[in-house]
C-alpha cells in the first residue's frame, strides 16, 4: 500500500476539500498537523500510525466541531485526549464487567473481546461518546488498521472499513448526503 497511499489519500482529500469549498465551508477543515504533532500522538499513545493516517494528518489536523459527518474529525491532540479517556476507563476497571463482550460472537472475531482495547485509536467523535477508531490490535479474523465503530451504549462493532483509506472514502460518500445551512454542517438525509 505504501506506493498507493500518498496518491489515494491526496485524491480523496482533494474531493473532500472540493465538497467543502463548493459549500463555502472550508473553514471546517483545520490546517495540517506538524511532524511534531504526529510524533506526539505516536509517543503518547505508544503506537505507529499507518502511513495513510499520517498523510491525512499532514493534510488536515482534523476538523472543527460539527464539521465532519461523524461530528468531528479528531486532531492529533483530540486523538490523544479521546483515546486517553477510553484507556483510563479501561485501566481503572470501568469495563471489567464487559471484558468478555463479543468473546463468543462468531461474527465479531475481527475484534478482540472487550469494551475497549489499548490498541484502538480514536479517529472521530460525536461529542456523546461515540466514534470511529483505528484498530491496531485486531482479533484473529481482523486486520491491523481496520476501522471499527465505538458506541458508548452498545460497545464496539465492525470493522466498518478495512483501513483508513476506506474510512476516508466512506466519509466522502457521506458528505454527498449532507449540506451546510447557516454556516453549520448538517445531515440533509
Amino acid at each position: 500500500m505504501s506506493g498507493q497511499a500518498p496518491e489515494t489519500v491526496s485524491s480523496i482529500w482533494a474531493r473532500i476539500e472540493q465538497w467543502y469549498a463548493e459549500r463555502d465551508a472550508a473553514h471546517f477543515l483545520l490546517p495540517p498537523a506538524t511532524a511534531e504533532d504526529i510524533a506526539a500522538v505516536e509517543a503518547e499513545l505508544g503506537v505507529a500510525l499507518p502511513e495513510a493516517v499520517t498523510l491525512s494528518l499532514r493534510r488536515h489536523d482534523g476538523s472543527r466541531d460539527s464539521g465532519w459527518p461523524a461530528g468531528q474529525l479528531l486532531s492529533c491532540a483530540g486523538m490523544i485526549s479521546e483515546t486517553t479517556v477510553w484507556r483510563d476507563l479501561l485501566a481503572d476497571g470501568t469495563f471489567d464487567d464487559v471484558a468478555d463482550l463479543n468473546a463468543n460472537d462468531e461474527n465479531a472475531q475481527a475484534l478482540k473481546p472487550g469494551w475497549w482495547n489499548t490498541g484502538w485509536i480514536s479517529l472521530d467523535a460525536d461529542g456523546g461518546g461515540n466514534g470511529s477508531a483505528l484498530d491496531l490490535s485486531p482479533g484473529p479474523d481482523g486486520t491491523v488498521g481496520q476501522i471499527i465503530d465505538m458506541d458508548h451504549e452498545v460497545g464496539p462493532s465492525g470493522p466498518t472499513a478495512p483501513d483508513f483509506i476506506g474510512y476516508l472514502s466512506d466519509r466522502l460518500e457521506e458528505l454527498e448526503d449532507c449540506t451546510v445551512v447557516d454556516g453549520k454542517y448538517v445531515d440533509a438525509g
